[in-house]
């Protein structure tokens, strides 16, 4: 809780500083920024989406899922208000490593749908279920980054049985287990879900080029490509402005610590030094209650690790994926990417 609260903190003082007498300034910066040529921008974003399909969920909804290569599978689960264009690095190096490379569009983002029963921590299992179910996979590797780890862990603690049967290991990147209000009331949790519920749309924020790439880069360490920032933000901005409100409440009193010593798979924990959203702190409680499990701290790193670091995180999601899956190396063709920080 200390750490969530350190968190806030430093979020609403960043937003606060922009917005203040220094955001001219911010600003010129910014757009400086924005311009700048890193190599990675026509990449980053139009990033090709592959062999795409749609899958039914358990409530009328629908999602979207691209997919590449042959092998072992690895599902690449997105944060909030993001989609699978985040993970457009690993849809290329992962299967040039010799894995079947699966990513999927949360309800409500991206291109995929929102059934009935709308955005709650028990439709991100469903949702989860739906992939590995519908697509039946054996032994695949379960990679979540923010809220895709938050629903990595409500499908292995929801559906023990279908993931002792489909799953051959998870990795948790930069996410969380608990969340302010887990113990608290839910009449308490009520009031303050009714009062976001009002919050006004914000999405003048990610259509200004230059506030919006500032607060996008809040989620980021230190010298970050342009063009990664900038994703973030055109992921922001295109994210549904119903989604940008609902989807976050997912995480209000989380709480998923009890049933986390239950999680029997081998599991990788990743998080950057430099995270302000999901801290290392956050990382620790879940090395600590998953049984067997290991951490990997990169140093500086900020929250977007697949974007920042990909070079780093690939070589470990690979090493992690043919270590529980047995997969050979021979059908490596992973190109050595040689990134400027």
């Amino acid at each position: 809780m200390r750490g969530i609260g350190k968190v806030a903190g430093a979020t609403v003082a960043a937003v606060a500083g922009l917005a203040g007498a220094g955001y001219a300034g911010q600003r010129v910066a910014a757009s400086r920024l924005r311009h700048r040529p890193d190599g990675d921008a026509a990449r980053a974003l139009d990033a090709p989406m592959y062999v795409d399909r749609r899958l039914d969920a358990f409530d009328g909804g629908s999602i979207y899922l691209v997919e590449s290569g042959d092998g072992p599978p690895i599902v690449l689960s997105h944060g909030v208000t993001n989609s699978i264009r985040s993970w457009f690095y690993q849809l290329e190096t992962l299967p040039a490593a010799g894995f079947r490379t699966i990513a999927f569009d949360h309800r409500g983002h991206g291109q995929s749908k929102v059934g009935t029963a709308g955005h709650a921590l028990p439709n991100l299992a469903e949702d989860v279920r739906s992939v590995v179910e519908g697509l039946d996979l054996r032994d695949a590797v379960l990679v979540g980054h923010s809220m895709g780890g938050v629903a990595v862990q409500s499908f292995m603690t929801r559906f023990p049985e279908v993931a002792a049967e489909r799953v051959a290991g998870i990795v948790l990147l930069s996410t969380l287990a608990t969340a302010p209000l887990g113990s608290h009331s839910t009449r308490t949790k009520k009031r303050i879900e009714d009062l976001t519920r009002h919050a006004p749309d914000m999405s003048w924020v990610w259509n200004s080029e230059n506030f919006g790439f500032l607060l996008a880069r809040l989620g980021f360490g230190k010298d970050p490509h342009p063009s990664h920032v900038e994703l973030v933000r055109q992921m922001l901005r295109d994210c549904l402005p119903e989604t940008r409100l609902d989807a976050p409440r997912v995480l209000m009193g989380l709480d998923l610590t009890p049933d986390l010593p239950n999680i029997d798979v081998p599991t990788l924990i990743v998080v950057g030094t430099a995270d302000i959203l999901t801290p290392p702190a956050q990382s620790r409680i879940l090395a600590r209650l998953i049984p067997g499990s290991r951490m990997e701290v990169f140093p500086g790193g900020g929250h977007m690790l697949m974007l920042e670091r990909h070079d780093e995180l690939d070589r470990l999601l690979i090493d992690f994926a043919r270590e529980v899956t047995g997969a050979s190396s021979s059908a490596d063709h992973t190109p050595r990417l040689n990134v400027a920080r």
